[in-house]
C-alpha cells in the first residue's frame, strides 16, 4: 500500500514541556480540524526529559490522524532537534514551531498561502524591542540581532523566533549543511539559506507571546551563556562562510521510522 503523501510537516521540539504539552496538542489538534491544510502530520522531536514530556505527548496520539514522537536521546539543543525533525518529516512542506505556542496558530494560514504559492523559506519576526520585557534584555536582543544582521544575514531584523517554514527540498538542502546544534542555529540556516540563493519571505507577528515566565524558555540553558552566543556565534557563521564550510553538505540522516 503507498503512503498518502504528506502536504505539511508540523514539528514541535519539546524538552521539559510536561507542564502544557497535552494542553498544547489539544489546541493544535483542534485548530488543524478547523482548517484544510491537505495531508497533515505532527512530529513532536523529544529530548530526553526528566518530567515525562515524551510519554505526555503520546498520550495525544489519538487527536491526529498522523503522528510521532521522535526521541532523540540526551540533550544536545534545539537545533539538534529540529534538524532531526526536518528529516523525520515526510511534508513537501514542513514548519517548525514551539511547544509553547508563542507564535499563535492562526499563523498557519499565512504558511498554507505560503505553500499555495510555491514558496522556499518563510519566517516569522517580531518586534524584539517590544516583545521582551525590562531594558536590559531589550538592548541585549536588538543589539546580539545588529551583530547578526552585520555579520550574516543582513535585512532580518529578527532570526530567532521559533515559526519557521521550509519546501523539503530546501530544508534538506540547508539542514544538512547546518553546524550548530542549540540556540544559535537560526541564524545559521539562514545565512546557509542565503548562500544557497533561497528566497527568504518574512511574516510579521504583532501578537507573539511568551506565556512562560522570564528566563523560564532557556530549560537548561544559562542566561549569560545564550546572550554571549548571540554576539559570539555570528562571527563563527562568518567566519565559516569564508572558509566555504558550507559548501558541502555535512549531515546526512537514516530515518528513525520507516
Amino acid at each position: 500500500m503507498i503512503a498518502e503523501p504528506i502536504d505539511l510537516s508540523i514539528i514541535i521540539p519539546a524538552y521539559m514541556e510536561a507542564e502544557r504539552i497535552t494542553d498544547v496538542l489539544a489546541e493544535l489538534a483542534a485548530f488543524l480540524d478547523s482548517r484544510n491544510y491537505g495531508a497533515v502530520e505532527v512530529i513532536v522531536v523529544c529530548a530526553d526529559s526528566p518530567d515525562g514530556t515524551a510519554k505526555l505527548a503520546a498520550s495525544q496520539a489519538h487527536l491526529f490522524k498522523r503522528f510521532r514522537v521522535v526521541g532523540v536521546g540526551p540533550k544536545v539543543g534545539k537545533g539538534r532537534d529540529v534538524r532531526v525533525g526536518m528529516f523525520e518529516a515526510s511534508g513537501r512542506y514542513r514548519v517548525f514551531m514551539d511547544a509553547d505556542l508563542a507564535t499563535p496558530l492562526i499563523h498557519l494560514d499565512e504558511v498554507k498561502a505560503f505553500m499555495d504559492r510555491n514558496g522556499k523559506i518563510i519566517i516569522a519576526v517580531r518586534d524584539l524591542f517590544v516583545i521582551h520585557q525590562g531594558i536590559m534584555r531589550k538592548l541585549m536582543s536588538k543589539s546580539a540581532n545588529i551583530a547578526a544582521q552585520l555579520l550574516v544575514v543582513p535585512g532580518i531584523k529578527d532570526t530567532q523566533c521559533g515559526f519557521k517554514a521550509f519546501e523539503a527540498g530546501v530544508a534538506e538542502d540547508i539542514f544538512g549543511r547546518m553546524t550548530m546544534l542549540r540556540w544559535s542555529f537560526d541564524m545559521e540556516i539562514l545565512a546557509i539559506a542565503r548562500l544557497r540563493g533561497h528566497k527568504i519571505e518574512t511574516i510579521q507577528i504583532p501578537d507573539w507571546k511568551d506565556p512562560k515566565a522570564v528566563g523560564a524558555g532557556l530549560v537548561g540553558e544559562s542566561m549569560l551563556g545564550v546572550v554571549l552566543s548571540g554576539f559570539l556565534d555570528p562571527y563563527t557563521i562568518r567566519f565559516g562562510i569564508w572558509t566555504g564550510r558550507y559548501k558541502r553538505t555535512s549531515y546526512t540522516h537514516k530515518r528513525l521510522y520507516s
